[in-house]
């Protein structure tokens, strides 16, 4: 599992160059088709998040990591990268981005916790270098608002992921500094004044507090996101919480929060690895096992764009969970790896020894992008599949076996209002 010096450099070397040949064989791929039988569940589970429907997996089918004491469980439903693409936005603007992501709804209001990784600036007016003109509003323009490779979204993508049921995001990812130091900041009084959550990022000259507080029933989970890089774009003020170069602060900042007073659980959600490769570097095996023996319960990352395995370390809370990369949540990359991610689905219960948390167990459900007749759509490939929704099955069940639970996915009627809330930064805030 071990990724040679040589090779790293000669991607770190061609962050640009390598990237943009793998976007233009993407653009030339030809599209995926959904299967019949793909495409009737995707019909049925968007009807759902019309019909406010909610759909989980069964707590019994998670692999068990850890005892728990009682049955009581807060969920967790984390995605990888919201990666808008030209295609993705104006499918977005024009149709609305329920039915770009429509599909997750369920299961993001099914959760006490739903996460995804906002992968690139929402900095209305915002050009690139951080110029900031006119806004054109929700239309792509490909001057304002953009995709790759240099991201930025209007922000009523925040809007659209809340009403999806995303609770928070991540913003510590290679692309926060699309739109510079100013576009950050952009980014972040939008999230604040459309009630979104986020963690990793900090505005300039604030407190390195990079972790999220929340709230819950069982005491309060701190969540820690951090990135491999900003693609070598300038970050004057620290902005970003930086996972390898700032590895003795992330460490340290897990071992704080682990030991605080009421807190019960630290996650931590770094955007690292090797782009398309199934393969976590060796230094991500090494940061991970350091970030559990720190006092994380989980660590789930992105930005491979393609899924990576799960690992189990011990650590001061029981069994850590290390799931080295998500894959996509939504973009316009085709290539059957890129096109298929996951959801993580965990639970988090009381430890036996009554003292904090413990994660009690996680699997994965299966997305894939597709195409209908408005573009491209997110899917949820069911059992049995054939076609491609089948061969993207086949291929996360190679790389990450014996955690599938979408078998056990029931639907049904909310139990309960919506859990969503305005969170601080830096501050204990009410979660479920």
């Amino acid at each position: 599992m071990r990724v040679t010096g040589d090779l790293f450099s000669f991607l770190a070397f061609g962050r640009w160059v390598v990237p943009l040949a793998l976007t233009l064989a993407i653009m030339v791929a030809p599209p995926f088709r959904p299967s019949q039988a793909h495409a009737q569940a995707q019909t049925q589970v968007s009807a759902g998040a019309l019909s406010g429907a909610v759909c989980r997996p069964a707590s019994a089918a998670l692999p068990v990591l850890n005892a728990c004491r009682g049955s009581d469980r807060i969920s967790l439903a984390v995605v990888g990268d919201a990666l808008l693409h030209r295609a993705v936005q104006r499918r977005g603007y024009a149709l609305g981005f329920d039915t770009v992501w429509g599909a997750a709804a369920p299961y993001f209001h099914a959760a006490d916790i739903a996460i995804a990784n906002l992968e690139g600036p929402t900095a209305p007016g915002f050009r690139r270098g951080g110029r900031r003109g006119a806004d054109p509003g929700p239309v792509f323009d490909d001057v304002v608002y953009q995709g790759y490779p240099l991201f930025n979204y209007h922000p009523t993508v925040i809007d659209a992921l809340r009403e999806a049921g995303v609770s928070m995001v991540t913003l510590a990812n290679n692309h926060a500094l699309d739109r510079a130091s100013a576009g950050l900041n952009a980014t972040m009084d939008e999230l604040d004044a459309r009630g979104m959550p986020f963690t990793g990022t900090i505005r300039p000259g604030a407190p390195r507090d990079f972790f999220l507080r929340v709230r819950t029933r069982m005491g309060v989970i701190s969540f820690i996101a951090c990135t491999y890089s900003t693609n070598g774009i300038p970050d004057p003020h620290r902005q970003v919480l930086m996972c390898f170069e700032n590895r003795g602060e992330l460490l340290a900042m897990v071992g704080t929060e682990a030991a605080r007073p009421g807190t019960g659980g630290v996650v931590v959600l770094p955007h690292w690895g090797i782009e398309y490769s199934h393969r976590p570097e060796a230094r991500q095996r090494a940061l991970a096992q350091d970030l559990i023996a720190a006092g994380a319960m989980a660590v789930i990352g992105t930005h491979p764009h393609v899924v990576q395995p799960f690992e189990t370390f011990p650590g001061p809370m029981g069994a850590g969970l290390v799931a080295y990369s998500t894959g996509n949540f939504v973009s316009a990359q085709r290539s059957l790896p890129r096109a298929t991610g996951i959801m993580v689905w965990a639970e988090i219960c009381p430890a036996p020894t009554g003292a904090g948390l413990a994660l009690a167990g996680a699997g994965w459900l299966p997305l894939q992008m597709v195409v209908d007749r408005q573009g491209l759509t997110l899917g949820f490939p069911p059992a049995g599949a054939g076609g491609t929704g089948g061969q993207g099955r086949a291929l996360v069940e190679r790389v990450i076996p014996g955690h599938d639970v979408s078998g056990s996915v029931t639907c049904g009627r909310p139990a309960r209002a919506s859990r969503a809330a305005r969170i601080g930064r830096g501050q204990v805030a009410d979660g479920p």
